[in-house]
């Protein structure tokens, strides 16, 4: 496969569908925007959803199972020179595959352990997902806040909402968060027409039974977008009062915008951060079987809650430039690996 001189080829492994979420194609797509060495990208994934994510001049491969070995099969097939694993669901014997290939290796993880690689990025605010045993070169794993993937749009918003009361809720991917759209629309829904100056709901593309929750939001008077780019989230963040969000990245997104934050954690993994959260004043966390207590969700829409950059936002560094300082290490490496290269 023909490419220029002076590009290295970068295969990337990760997924985006309705269990594994979007979260890892955008955070990955908005990296390679910022990074200046010249890179002929490659993804592989399972399900074609994940190439329409990035640029045209990065390429898709279809992987039908998406185990290791299928993958570094693509990676002899195309030539890489590098691996990118952004991908949720590798064990120890997986990590130990892909450096037994003899590729130079990142990672992008979110939770620690048996991670294999020649660096990593965990942007997590939680301790104990920072401890990497297999890695003895600790002065390549980059933890916490300040390395935290966001587009950095978030953080160059200001919060200044233009109403008196205003409700974003931002829906996650999966089948609880598809649940909890269809709860705060249902027949016990916390909102009545009038209550709130705005209301605006936002779900993503792979989100099931659009056309109930079209109707639902139509009755309700809440506006519902789809699929929006990360630039109209961060305004809308900007502009409302407070939000109201599933766990995952959007919480950080949040907490970079400085707009108040309510946490409904619909993954089981995701209760340790929304406790986090709340635990340095930064959010109220509805806690996993609480957000679908549509009278508790009610409550804490009734609640003062404090901006999140006034309490966390400086202390743990969530401050919407953790992208810009992953891509600068990520071209440092990458400069250091095509030099060695061409001596």
């Amino acid at each position: 496969m023909a490419r220029p001189s002076d590009q290295m080829r970068l295969l990337i492994r990760l997924d985006a569908d309705p269990r594994v979420g979007l979260g890892h194609a955008v955070r990955v797509a908005e990296l390679l925007s910022h990074i200046t060495m010249p890179l002929d990208s490659h993804i592989g994934s399972v399900g074609g959803q994940a190439g329409v994510y990035f640029a045209d001049n990065v390429t898709h491969h279809n992987l039908p199972a998406g185990n290791p070995a299928e993958f570094l099969e693509l990676a002899r097939e195309i030539g890489a020179d590098m691996l990118l694993i952004d991908q949720p669901d590798q064990t120890g014997e997986s990590w130990q595959q892909y450096h037994d290939s003899a590729l130079p290796v990142i990672a992008i993880d979110d939770y620690g352990g048996e991670v294999q690689a020649d660096l990593v990025f965990n942007g997590t605010v939680i301790d104990d997902y920072h401890h990497y045993p297999l890695i003895a070169d600790k002065s390549r794993i980059f933890c916490g806040g300040p390395y935290a993937l966001l587009n950095p749009v978030f953080g160059q918003l200001p919060h200044n909402p233009t109403r008196r009361k205003t409700v974003l809720i931002v829906i996650g991917g999966g089948r609880r968060a598809r649940q909890w759209a269809l709860s705060l629309t249902g027949d016990h829904s916390p909102f009545s027409p009038g209550d709130f100056d705005k209301i605006t709901m936002i779900i993503g593309g792979t989100f099931a039974d659009g056309d109930e929750l079209r109707r639902r939001c139509a009755r309700l008077r809440i506006n519902l977008q789809q699929n929006i780019p990360q630039q109209q989230l961060a305004r809308m963040l900007s502009d409302h009062s407070v939000a109201l969000i599933t766990g995952g990245m959007i919480v950080y997104e949040a907490v970079a915008s400085g707009c108040p934050v309510i946490i409904f954690p619909q993954e089981e993994n995701l209760i340790r951060e929304a406790e986090y959260f709340a635990r340095n004043d930064a959010a109220i966390n509805l806690g996993y079987n609480g957000g679908m207590d549509m009278n508790r969700v009610r409550k804490a829409l009734d609640m003062k809650i404090i901006p999140a950059s006034d309490s966390i936002g400086g202390i743990d560094g969530i401050d919407g430039k953790g992208m810009i300082r992953v891509a600068t290490e990520l071209n440092n490496f990458l400069q250091h690996f095509r030099s060695g290269q061409n001596k």
